[in-house]
């Protein structure tokens, strides 16, 4: 009778951090020096040029181990909690033959938007704020629109992305920003 012995797998962190691209002039990119344990978005530039050659990548991933290249497809949409995700299952580098679990930090990267709308009640104009995150503002736009309607919004008067905020300063009347 033989013992089996239960190999426990690592759960591993992939930061997100922008590796270096060799391009031509025109570019293209034609290497990569991946950065082993982390994962890094590719520009849309790059992901219309993968598609053109039948691959869909919006992001690569490095091994901890030996720093394999993998692709990480469009429709990859992990759990998220916290604003992380969650351990995925079981990965095998191909190369080096490492098991892992990997959690991609920061995998969300929408941006905070900011979208002032007025509506009209009793013929009086109310001015709102709504903010939601969108990679960038038609997106922002169509999320909106999604969860409402045209006959409850009068106008929309703006769409940004937020980069602070504003709060008094409790020490005298100046405004700081945050």
């Amino acid at each position: 009778m033989s013992k089996s012995v239960l190999q426990s797998v690592q759960t591993v962190e992939f930061p997100c951090d922008e590796w270096l691209a060799t391009r031509t002039p025109q570019g293209e990119m034609v290497g990569i020096r991946p950065i082993p344990g982390t994962w890094t978005l590719i520009s849309a530039e790059d992901s219309q040029r993968f598609a053109e050659r039948g691959l869909d990548v919006k992001a690569f991933f490095a091994c901890p181990n030996c720093a394999q290249v993998g692709f990480i497809s469009s429709t990859f949409n992990p759990p998220k909690e916290l604003g992380d995700t969650k351990p995925l299952s079981e990965l095998h580098c191909q190369q080096c033959k490492f098991v892992f679990r990997v959690i991609l930090k920061d995998w969300d990267k929408r941006k905070l938007y900011c979208i002032c709308y007025e509506t009209l009640q009793n013929d009086t104009i109310k001015p709102h704020k709504e903010y939601l995150h969108a990679e960038n503002e038609a997106e922002a736009r169509k999320f909106f629109w999604a969860q409402h309607t045209v006959l409850e919004v009068a106008n929309i008067v703006g769409i940004a992305p937020v980069i602070g905020f504003f709060m008094p300063n409790p020490k005298d009347d100046r405004i700081l920003v945050v």
